[in-house]
């Protein structure tokens, strides 16, 4: 257990956070990822990072390896993605919050997941096909 004073959400995500790689955990964390929250132990922990529209001062804490922060792009859904010393400008797909509900709903009435994947329902192993 952690700081009495620090929410068990934050504790619970520092734990997936270092069991994460070992464990083949994958963790999307999409928020304001302070030092007080993360620490800087926890921001080490990802190893992908995908950054939109942030102030230089977000791009030097979390991406401080890709060199100077890139200029802030006005197009909608670009955003830059961060690998080890890498950074490439990508665009993302602009859902409302209907369209990404309805997607979901959808992808998980088929049980359909990212094609290639595998996952386990009811004791049995699938193969996603979208």
């Amino acid at each position: 257990m952690g700081d009495p004073m620090t929410s068990p959400a934050v504790d619970a995500l520092r734990e997936l956070l270092f069991a994460g790689r070992q464990a083949r955990i994958h963790v999307l964390f999409e928020g304001q990822p302070t030092h007080s929250v993360l620490g800087a132990e926890g921001r080490e922990q990802f190893s992908t990072v995908v950054l939109a529209r942030v102030p230089t001062s977000t791009w030097n804490w979390l991406a401080p390896q890709a060199g100077p922060a890139p200029k802030r792009s006005t197009h909608p859904g670009r955003v830059h993605v961060v690998q080890g010393w890498t950074t490439h400008q990508t665009q993302v797909l602009l859902l409302t919050d209907t369209e990404a509900a309805a997607w979901v709903t959808t992808t998980a009435a088929r049980g359909a997941g990212p094609p290639g994947r595998t996952r386990r329902a009811s004791g049995h192993l699938h193969t996603a096909q979208l």
